[in-house]
């Protein structure tokens, strides 16, 4: 049931009993809301006749202008930490060296103050029993609205980085994450509660699983030539890191190539490179292309995915069983990706001199087998039935059964 509220719709739950489970969707990057996309899927797949689940672009379902803006101030954060090297490693020790997390509590009560009630106000509108946050900012928000207004409220926070920063806020009462680096940190260095953390498999979200086609069908499919090595270069959404700098780089060479160009959102990169279409060396086939949401696609079409350390794009090229070349990090939880998926799994490599770069794609041109070290340790730890997504769908689950108990018990 929905009732009109100050221009914005309240949900009441006076017609309907299941537990309420607010799913939360907010851009700073895409990886957020490829993750929270994830669980909702898996959610309604397994539990969907057994609760009410909403999903929200929390920062834009009520039109509230400051909700806007500040969801506008976290994306260009990181489109600025991907053009100025130096600037998110800057902002995270700053931060550490102010206090950490309180800190943060402490700028988010003050400065981002009507950004924050705002949300915490979007969220109890919703009525929800459970809000799933993909966001230190969100998980914050939540933590608040049970703090201040719903105390029995279930806060679960999955954590999509492959490291615990800083900004997570520890009192959440569920944190989850993808690998056991991750958990050690969050106790040892960021004092959560090991009673509060689980441990699941990465996410994918249900397109990437079922994703199965050949690399011949892919190329088909986006006009990718079949007898030639091909590369897809991307900057995750915002393509404002070396994706330009390196597509150029590979432009130089002389060798047999396809540069799928991934711009994304970035209008101006694109346009740059569809300029370029036709006017490249003959040995070169130049494809670039806007965001889109079937990516991985593309990632399976190709020999090797050049990239930032973005951790979700890096996961759904794995899915596809395509190795990376990592280019660039602009802050703490890139570089745990790379480190997690270059340095400790052996999945590809990281390079970040662009003629470096060149050279070693001029060699995998040349000496294609090279790549299958990485290919077969993308076998070994990338498992497409272990969906971290349905591991996280039980938990959500089991936290609302066994509160469930407890209410009957009482």
């Amino acid at each position: 049931m929905e009732k009109e509220t100050n221009n914005t719709k309240e949900i009441t739950t006076t017609e309907n009993k299941k537990p309420r489970v607010l799913i939360t969707y907010i851009e700073s990057g895409m990886g957020h809301i490829m993750s929270a996309q994830a669980i909702a899927n898996k959610l309604k797949e397994k539990y969907g006749k057994e609760l009410d689940i909403v999903e929200e672009e929390i920062m834009k379902c009520d039109n509230d202008k400051t909700q806007i803006k500040f969801e506008k101030f976290l994306c260009n954060q990181v489109k600025i930490t991907n053009k100025i090297k130096g600037y998110g490693a800057f902002m995270f020790w700053l931060i550490e060296a102010l206090g950490k997390q309180r800190f943060l509590e402490l700028v988010h009560k003050t400065l981002f103050k009507k950004a924050t009630d705002a949300t915490i106000e979007a969220m109890r509108k919703r009525n929800p029993d459970v809000v799933i946050s993909t966001h230190h900012f969100i998980t914050l928000c939540a933590i608040e609205l049970k703090r201040r207004y719903m105390p029995n409220l279930t806060v679960i926070t999955y954590d999509p980085d492959n490291n615990v920063h800083c900004w997570w806020d520890n009192r959440s009462e569920i944190f989850i994450t993808n690998n056991d680096v991750a958990v050690k940190e969050a106790i040892e260095k960021r004092k959560f509660k090991p009673e509060a953390l689980k441990r699941v498999f990465f996410t994918a979200r249900e397109a990437v699983v079922k994703a199965n086609g050949t690399k011949e069908e892919y190329r088909k499919k986006y006009g990718i030539p079949l007898d030639k090595f091909a590369v897809i270069v991307a900057d995750g959404a915002y393509a404002g890191a070396n994706a330009k700098k390196y597509t150029d780089e590979l432009l130089k060479t002389d060798l047999p190539l396809t540069i799928v160009m991934l711009a994304g959102k970035n209008e101006k990169v694109l346009e740059y490179f569809k300029k370029k279409v036709g006017k490249t060396k003959p040995n070169i086939t130049l494809i670039p292309m806007g965001f889109t949401e079937t990516a991985y696609e593309l990632y399976g079409a190709c020999d090797v995915f050049i990239t930032k350390g973005g951790p979700n794009a890096i996961l759904d090229s794995l899915y596809m069983g395509t190795p990376v070349l990592a280019n660039f990090y602009a802050q703490n939880m890139e570089k745990a990706a790379i480190n997690l998926f270059v340095n400790v799994m052996g999945c590809g490599v990281a390079i970040y001199k662009k003629k470096k770069a060149r050279l070693q794609v001029e060699e995998w041109i040349k000496n294609p087998e090279l790549l299958n070290v990485y290919k077969e340790n993308i076998k070994l730890n990338l498992d497409k039935s272990q969906n971290g997504s349905s591991q996280i769908a039980d938990i959500i689950m089991d936290e609302i059964n066994k509160k469930k108990t407890l209410k009957t018990q009482d």
